[in-house]
């Protein structure tokens, strides 16, 4: 199954209850220094979570970035402008084919436990497990099989780029918002198609609007613990 069932999208409301809060509660920065952020293509990143990323390195703290997916050579030099953005000077390319993690989550598995060894992460942001594309749904998937490799203590952040997520934790990015959207204007092939630049500040307003206390933009987030995640996503995959 490429896809979340309905089903089990009503159900997965049900196991996150636990995790809500009725006031969204607000961080000012992340509890961590050290973070690895999971991209399935180049450009998920700064949409998902640029903010954040941006925020965390003007704070002192350490990002790495391991896109999944490996996009043409135009898409590679997009990549190194928005990077430059970000701030992410240590970045992985793990080379898989657009569309085919699905197929090859135990591969991709492995790759996430040497990163996992290698880095030590203490803070790991993922899609959401039913963010609605293959791809990135095959990340929540190889994460659990990783996770059986090798058990880990971070905390996971999942962000949402193709379907809204309820959160339970975001971030204010107010103050860098005008470099998280250069970042994603970086990928001149992609919002050719798509306004990507668009999609990301309405979401953001919402979730602003939705906290409240004069803020502009935030990133949103699920976050829990890996133990947490594993547990939900094997319940909803």
């Amino acid at each position: 199954m490429k896809y979340a069932s309905y089903r089990n999208i009503f159900r997965m409301y049900e196991y996150i209850q636990p995790f809500l809060k009725y006031s969204l509660p607000l961080e000012e920065k992340l509890p961590a220094k050290k973070i690895l952020v999971i991209a399935p293509h180049q450009d998920d990143e700064s949409i998902g979570c640029g903010g954040t990323i941006i925020k965390h390195v003007m704070a002192g703290g350490k990002v790495e970035i391991a896109f999944c997916t490996l996009g043409e050579e135009s898409r590679m030099h997009e990549t190194q402008e928005a990077l430059k953005i970000l701030g992410s000077k240590i970045n992985h390319f793990l080379q898989f084919d657009i569309r085919s993690l699905y197929n090859n989550t135990s591969k991709l598995a492995e790759k996430f436990t040497e990163l996992f060894i290698r880095i030590k992460p203490e803070i790991i942001f993922i899609p959401f497990m039913i963010d609605n594309h293959q791809d990135h749904m095959a990340v929540s998937r190889a994460f659990v099989k990783a996770y059986k490799q090798k058990k880990i203590s971070s905390l996971v952040y999942a962000y949402s780029v193709w379907t809204t997520m309820i959160p339970n934790v975001v971030i204010d990015i107010s103050q860098q918002w005008k470099e998280k959207e250069q970042a994603i204007k970086c990928y001149k092939t992609q919002i050719a198609g798509r306004d990507y630049v668009t999609m990301a500040s309405s979401i953001s307003k919402y979730w602003a609007i939705v906290k409240g206390k004069n803020i502009q933009y935030c990133e949103s987030f699920f976050k829990a613990t890996a133990s947490e995640y594993v547990s939900l996503v094997k319940k909803v995959l």
